[in-house]
This record gives C-alpha cells, structure tokens and sequence, in this order.
C-alpha cells in the first residue's frame, strides 16, 4: 500500500513540474516578444524616427517636413493591412524603392543584422496595434 501511495504522489509532482515548465515556456515567450519590441523601438527612435516620428505617425523630427511622399504612417489602421512581415522585411532592408515606392528611405540590409530588422517589424507591429487599440474595441461593441 505504501508502495502506491508513494507512486502517486510521485506521478502528481511529476505532473505539477510539467506545468511550471510549460508555465515557464509560456513567460519566456512573452519575455522574447517584449524584448524584441523594446529593441526594436531602440533601433527605430535612433534610425527611423528622424523620418518616421517617434510615435512612427510619419511626421519626423526633422526631415519629414520637406519629404515628397511623406513617411507612411505606421499609426494608420489601414497600414498592417496588406503588409506581412516579409513585405516589412523586404522594405526595410533593400529600401522602400524595392517594393516601388519612395527612394528616400534608405536600404537597411548592410546597416542592421536580420534579428534587428525583425525587432523594427515588431515594434512597427507594436506601436499600429497600440495606436488602434480604442478603434478595435470600438468596432466589437458596435458589432454586438
């Protein structure tokens, strides 16, 4: 009898250590993506907001004014829209000229390793969701 006892109560710690990993998955992963937010508005604050804004509206600092088109602005809620991750990466490491649009934005490719494009991705991903975080829940109570 002891023997089973012992048994189960080896299986339930067992099953409680696999739920503190999965628990401890589950926390590293959103560690990852906050990190890689946070890296990624360093990155765009020095490098992009001087075109961009630092709030990515597409109003910059200092040279947006005289730009013709101006900056896109990645506030928009219409922006994410037709852009996948591999048409940001594209964008921002050959130049927004590869995808037909403005030569003003300079390729990012030779300046920035992939890991770092990919934080600028999130970040941009980060700051369009924030800015329409009231617009969405806006439309889900209309909808209801």
């Amino acid at each position: 009898m002891r023997i089973l006892h012992f048994t189960l109560i080896l299986l339930i710690l067992g099953n409680l250590s696999c739920l503190k990993e999965t628990e401890t998955n589950l926390k590293s992963s959103e560690r990852i993506n906050d990190f890689s937010e946070k890296e990624g508005r360093l990155i765009f604050s020095h490098y992009c907001s001087p075109c961009h804004g630092e709030n990515g509206e597409g109003y910059g600092k200092y040279f947006a004014y005289g730009l013709e088109p101006r900056p896109p602005d990645f506030t928009a809620s219409t922006f994410l829209q037709n852009r996948v991750d591999s048409i940001l990466y594209l964008s921002i490491s050959k130049g927004s000229v590869e995808l037909g649009k403005s030569n003003l934005c300079p390729p990012w490719g030779n300046t920035f390793y992939m890991e770092e494009i990919n934080f600028l991705i999130s970040y941009i991903k980060y700051i369009n969701t924030m800015a329409n975080f009231d617009d969405s829940l806006k439309s889900k109570v209309t909808q209801k």
